[in-house]
């Protein structure tokens, strides 16, 4: 393809810094454009426009509009299992009980992270129709209409909750204690676009597995931390600090194809759970088979 591979993505991760400045992607001869992302609707109406070739995205995203009329749409790669989400509370909120009555941030309000949210209320004893939900869009705008008292509670990531924390904000939950085998590291792309760039797919894929398997090594934590200082222009510590929460999110390694497919069937059966429907069609495992495959071969 002619120019850079164009990537939408709420945050970039480690493992997508280490494949784009430790040389994943230059060895398969890809450019990447990082697009940043402010919401999930955005987000989705590029890719389905062709104005994004790829979304690392939830993959709930995928599977909700999926339902609404774009059957394009389609996941392509997971690389981790555990959400870097975490239910962030204003400094008022000194338990679950206080959340009754009050407002909670969301990207959107029929998917995303936001039935994780649900699920996180009601399993604490908070029914829907208990609270109020307003849609915000990505965890920069939720951690922002927090600071400005609009939302009680909201998701962040780990980008945003280090600094949450230093506001005086605080962890309710982690995601990760109640959803661990959910979908980590995710992308998708349309099946209009990847049908005419197979190559390209196809090492994208490759290149990510491998950066993925060279970020999680312990031996290359220092110079993954190094990497997230430089590409993030984060001072060491501060660096080390959001590399330690991006970590200590992650529950699992997918390493075949049947892992990611069980974890994104979690994801499908809190869809199921919350609207009813079954989602279906939204996982192609092939490039993802071919990408594990051959790096077990150059083993």
């Amino acid at each position: 393809m002619s120019g850079p591979l164009r990537i939408s993505t709420f945050s970039r991760t480690s493992i997508m810094l280490a494949a784009q400045y430790r040389g994943f992607l230059d060895a398969v001869g890809l450019t990447v454009q990082i697009e940043p992302v402010t919401g999930s609707r955005q987000q989705m109406a590029d890719l389905i426009a062709g104005r994004h070739d790829i979304a690392h995205t939830n993959a709930d995203n995928i599977m909700r509009y999926r339902a609404a009329g774009h059957p394009e749409l389609y996941v392509f790669l997971v690389l981790d299992r555990g959400i870097a989400q975490k239910l962030v509370v204003a400094p008022q909120v000194s338990g679950w009980a206080d959340l009754r009555g009050a407002t909670v941030g969301v990207d959107a309000p029929d998917s995303g992270y936001a039935f994780v949210l649900y699920e996180l209320l009601r399993r604490h004893g908070i029914e829907p129709g208990q609270y109020n939900v307003r849609a915000l869009g990505a965890t920069g705008l939720r951690l922002a209409a927090l600071r400005r008292g609009e939302v009680a509670a909201a998701m962040l990531s780990h980008h945003h909750e280090a600094s949450a924390l230093d506001g005086g904000f605080r962890v309710l939950a982690a995601s990760n204690d109640h959803f661990a085998d959910l979908p980590g590291m995710t992308a998708a792309t349309t099946r209009s676009w990847a049908g005419q760039h197979k190559r390209v797919l196809s090492d994208y894929t490759a290149a990510l597995v491998d950066a993925a398997a060279w970020a999680i090594r312990p031996e290359n934590h220092e110079d993954v931390v190094r990497l997230v200082a430089d590409a993030s222009g984060l001072a060491p510590a501060q660096a080390r600090r959001l590399l330690d929460i991006e970590t200590g999110s992650r529950t699992g390694v997918v390493t075949t194809v049947a892992d990611a497919a069980e974890s994104l069937a979690r994801t499908a059966a809190l869809r199921r759970q919350y609207t009813g429907a079954e989602p279906s069609g939204y996982f192609d495992p092939s490039v993802l088979a071919a990408a594990f495959e051959r790096r077990s071969a150059d083993r």
